[in-house]
């Protein structure tokens, strides 16, 4: 059975999955909410994507790991899965990148929230995360120092 492919509206612009549609001729302020939109999903879906596909298991089991079949590759669906359940909502920041969550996602709970309450507070890039939860993991110091902003 094929899917039909979804679509969104928005005042006069039209999500679809590869491009908007806009009707009329919006002014600028028109278009600074679904900016705002498209942008606060590209970054909220993948918390989506993988809470659905977490709930999905432990409901259906078997039947729903069938019926998901096509819609997302095998390796991207356990990506997914995997940082949504190793991260839980409790520990998500907003400010903060999908990347960011799983770069601490092999961490303990409480050391998840200390280092992205800290990667928040310093606003560590992505390189900077990584390198500091690979040391947590490990056991080495990775807190900043007590000098530092």
């Amino acid at each position: 059975m094929a899917r039909s492919e979804p679509a969104f509206r928005l005042g006069p612009f039209r999500f679809l999955a590869t491009h908007i549609e806009i009707q009329g001729r919006p002014n600028v302020e028109a278009w600074l909410e679904p900016l705002a939109f498209a942008l606060w999903c590209q970054r909220a879906s993948p918390w989506w994507i993988g809470d659905l596909l977490n709930a999905g298991d432990e409901r259906f089991g078997e039947a729903f790991s069938q019926a998901c079949e096509g819609l997302i590759s095998g390796e991207q669906l356990q990506r997914y899965e995997s940082i949504a359940r190793r991260v839980p909502q409790a520990n998500r920041r907003a400010a903060l990148s999908w990347s960011a969550h799983a770069a601490v996602a092999r961490l303990s709970g409480d050391l998840q929230r200390e280092v992205l309450e800290l990667a928040e507070r310093h606003g560590w890039d992505s390189v900077e995360l990584r390198r500091r939860a690979r040391a947590a993991q490990q056991g080495e110091p990775w807190r900043p120092d007590p000098g530092q902003g």
